[in-house]
């Protein structure tokens, strides 16, 4: 699936949708998981703004069981 030009808000609304949980829920799994602070309102306008790191969204596919893949466009 193509997602090069999906905000963070739509990715994350697609993961979680398939996860069948809330951006709450996520944001609580990754405190758990990685022992970091991820209120669910600072999570929630880090998503709005689009404003997730690189390392957070690797994150949040390592919680959700995604693979996070680079491919080269064909031409």
């Amino acid at each position: 699936m193509e997602i090069n030009n999906w905000s963070n808000k739509e990715i994350i609304k697609l993961l979680t949708a398939r996860a069948g949980i809330t951006q709450k829920k996520l944001s609580e799994l990754l405190c758990e998981k990685f022992s970091k602070e991820y209120s669910s309102s600072n999570f929630y306008h880090k998503i709005l703004k689009n404003n997730l790191k690189l390392e957070e969204l690797q994150a949040i596919c390592e919680v959700l069981g995604y693979n996070l893949l680079l491919e080269k466009k064909e031409k």
